[in-house]
């Protein structure tokens, strides 16, 4: 298995975690945007939704800068956790995700999309260890359990429910859990019925490999 996993990272590259994000904020000042799902939040014009609009743009330092003005206001424990989130996302972008792990770190309490990020910069990591804390992450923090959960983003983090639960089979299978991974790769391509050729296909080539 230790072999296995040496190549599991040789084929999964860093980029395959980011599938992109287009668009930008709308509605400027109103209570609700695209990218929260329209969950309202604290600020309506807040400085995390400026930063977020700044990362769907590709303007990751200026989306940092942000991040860390909202850091330095004063802000409640949901703004914080936002905006550790959004530093995650926004560094990771700029390096791996490992390199938002400590930021996610600090949102996982109360941001579904930090668990995703954080659980994804463990899998790319990639030794056994990583891959326990991963499957922990999305099956019992994000889950509770429930192997057919799902994942809605609050933010434009680039992974959808279905990406998420192959993530999930990925950190299965190379955590030596063979009928887990199968059941969570089934239920990714039952959610994304187009997934042939697509992230979810290249992951599940690796599960297959892994499951061997």
């Amino acid at each position: 298995m230790e072999k296995k996993l040496i190549i599991l990272i040789v084929l999964i590259p860093t980029v395959m975690f980011f599938t992109g994000c287009s668009g930008g904020v709308a509605g400027e000042g109103s209570n609700s945007y695209p990218q929260t799902n329209g969950t309202p939040i604290v600020r309506a014009n807040s400085y995390n939704d400026q930063g977020w609009d700044l990362i769907t743009k590709g303007q990751y330092d200026s989306a940092i800068n942000t991040f860390n003005k909202v850091l330095g206001d004063n802000p409640t424990s949901d703004e914080a956790a936002e905006a550790n989130n959004g530093l995650g996302w926004a560094r990771a972008h700029l390096g791996s995700l490992s390199d938002g792990g400590t930021y996610f770190q600090k949102a996982i309490d109360t941001s579904n999309d930090a668990k995703v990020g954080l659980a994804a910069a463990h899998i790319q990591m990639g030794s056994k260890a990583d891959l326990d804390i991963a499957v922990d992450l999305l099956y019992n923090k994000l889950g509770g359990g429930n192997p057919h959960f799902h994942y809605v983003p609050r933010r434009p983090t680039g992974v959808s429910d279905a990406q998420c639960h192959a993530l999930l089979a990925y950190a299965f299978a190379g955590s030596g859990h063979q009928d887990d991974a199968t059941t969570q790769l089934d239920y990714a391509k039952e959610l994304d019925t187009n997934w042939a050729n697509t992230t979810i296909d290249q992951i599940g080539k690796v599960v297959e490999f892994l499951n061997k």
